[in-house]
């Protein structure tokens, strides 16, 4: 019976492993199709912006629309974290859930209520 009881915990320690993801995969830039909760929406078209994950932890969102730019500081662990400080100082920080799908890069807003949870990139260099 305890050999059984030790060969249940291992199996189960052994199936509840999360897959590992390369966050190497992240970086380089990547423009926003798609906003909204899972359900179908037509693509953003022509892409209004693009975010560039740099390999210092620097995140630049990019809008073509005026063609500015905010710098951001991001980080990874079992989520995506971004973080901008406001003029006043205060560290706002943003998580997401991260997954990737050939070049695809899908983020799902964790910790919050927004009224679009998900994005999808597409990695354009």
């Amino acid at each position: 019976m305890k050999a059984f009881v030790t060969f249940v915990v291992v199996l189960l320690a052994i199936g509840c492993k999360k897959d590992q993801v390369n966050p190497g995969k992240i970086l380089g830039k990547w423009e926003e199709f798609y906003v909204g909760n899972g359900e179908y929406r037509p693509p953003i078209d022509p892409p209004i912006a693009y975010r560039e994950f740099r390999a210092d932890s620097v995140l630049i969102d990019h809008n073509y629309t005026d063609n500015s730019s905010i710098q951001k500081k991001y980080w990874i662990d079992s989520q995506l974290h971004i973080a901008v400080r406001r003029a006043d100082g205060f560290l706002l920080q943003f998580d997401y859930e991260y997954s990737f799908d050939a070049d695809t890069l899908k983020l799902v807003w964790v910790n919050a209520n927004p009224v679009s949870a998900v994005s999808k990139y597409r990695r354009i260099n």
